[in-house]
């Protein structure tokens, strides 16, 4: 259960007007779901964020033009291959792909997004992605099923996706999403439109807004979710998140909308980071009293990028100091005798030097799955 009046369905239940389906096209064999599509039966207002990574994936370069026009009907998205440092072919590929999407759905093709996701440099197999796209819209037309978290898994233990409804004056309005991610992850997207492995997010409402309202309600809450995690370190060719909405309740956009869709991104970040390749914890890091929202980002993100306390946290032992050191390369302003840190609620360092703590207690909190550190640099609100 969310905060307030946002409302966690434990059944994840599609916004008015939207119809999800997933197929095994061949792709990664005859028996794994390698294909969905999102459809809204209306047109939607729609906002995209892309990789920072300077070589995009041929799919990313075609749906950022779509999410520049503010509008879309239907992603159609692959698991399997990446169509990343594929060329020209590759481009033309992407194409083929939302023109047949637009085809098989009686659309306009300019309102098709397309995403892929596998291993880079290997060419799309188009004939098998031709016949599931048939497959797909026929699906589709008999109301969709709920395959689609699966097929656009790769390296994924198992399909992520989440729903949530909120009230605003006495509408109900809902949430759906779905991501996908375990490895190449450490995500630094950019809303198009705005002057700011693989993950994929794709997020569907039925809320009233227009497209520039959605990029920033969807820039605010990247910024507290996606854009917070990392696994391995790696920035991907493909990652891309996806919000549309398509007015089917009425409601208006405002603080519950936020609210409900800063819940949803954050359920799905936590989903991708727990699912980690080869993770054995899920940590998570707040920095405090830094000199500004920008250290305390570049802070955070030193510690949970360094392989070396990677490794020590594997083997529970209790290397504080290369987190001292994490903080000292990672450019922050940082005053040595200032930092405090605390595993959960013990602390462990205190003026910039490690406190004796009972072994015990060390010992037993390494052996948790999950723990959070918070880490005070003393120097700013």
């Amino acid at each position: 259960m969310a905060s307030g009046q946002v409302r966690r369905l434990n059944t994840p239940e599609m916004p008015a007007g939207f119809k999800t389906a997933g197929v095994a096209c061949g792709i990664k064999g005859r028996e794994k779901y390698d294909l969905a599509l999102i459809y809204s039966e209306t047109d939607t207002a729609a906002a995209g964020a892309f990789t920072s990574n300077r070589m995009p994936a041929a799919p990313v370069r075609l749906s950022r033009k779509v999410m520049a026009g503010g509008r879309c009907r239907a992603i159609i998205v692959n698991s399997g291959s990446a169509n990343a440092c594929t060329g020209a072919e590759g481009y033309a590929d992407a194409e083929r792909m939302a023109g047949l999407t637009a085809e098989a759905l009686k659309i306009d093709p300019g309102l098709v997004a397309v995403c892929s996701t596998g291993r880079i440099g290997v060419p799309l197999p188009m004939d098998k992605i031709e016949g599931g796209i048939a497959a797909l819209a026929e699906i589709i037309r008999m109301g969709g099923n709920g395959a689609a978290p699966e097929a656009i898994m790769t390296t994924d233990t198992g399909p992520k996706q989440t729903a949530v409804e909120f009230e605003v004056e006495g509408i109900m309005a809902r949430i759906w999403g779905m991501a996908k991610g375990a490895g190449m992850i450490y995500p630094r997207m950019k809303v198009e439109g705005l002057s700011h492995a693989t993950m994929l997010a794709f997020i569907i409402t039925d809320i009233e807004a227009e497209a520039e309202t959605l990029r920033e309600a969807l820039s605010r809450s990247l910024e507290q979710s996606f854009n917070r995690i990392t696994v391995d370190g790696d920035t991907s060719t493909n990652d891309t998140v996806i919000l549309m909405a398509n007015g089917r309740s009425g409601v208006k956009p405002g603080p519950r909308f936020q609210e409900a869709l800063d819940y949803l991104t954050r359920e799905l970040a936590r989903m991708i980071v727990a699912d980690g390749e080869g993770a054995t914890r899920f940590i998570e890091i707040e920095v405090r009293s830094a000199q500004n929202r920008e250290d305390a980002r570049v802070a955070a993100a030193a510690v949970a990028n360094s392989n070396l306390l990677k490794c020590a946290f594997y083997g529970e032992s209790p290397n504080w100091g290369r987190m001292l050191a994490a903080l000292g390369y990672s450019g922050a302003e940082i005053e040595e005798g200032k930092v405090a840190i605390f595993l959960d609620e013990v602390e462990i360092i205190r003026d910039g030097l490690l406190r004796e703590v009972p072994e015990d207690i060390i010992t037993g909190k390494l052996k948790e799955s999950s723990w959070k550190f918070m880490i005070d640099l003393g120097l700013g609100e």
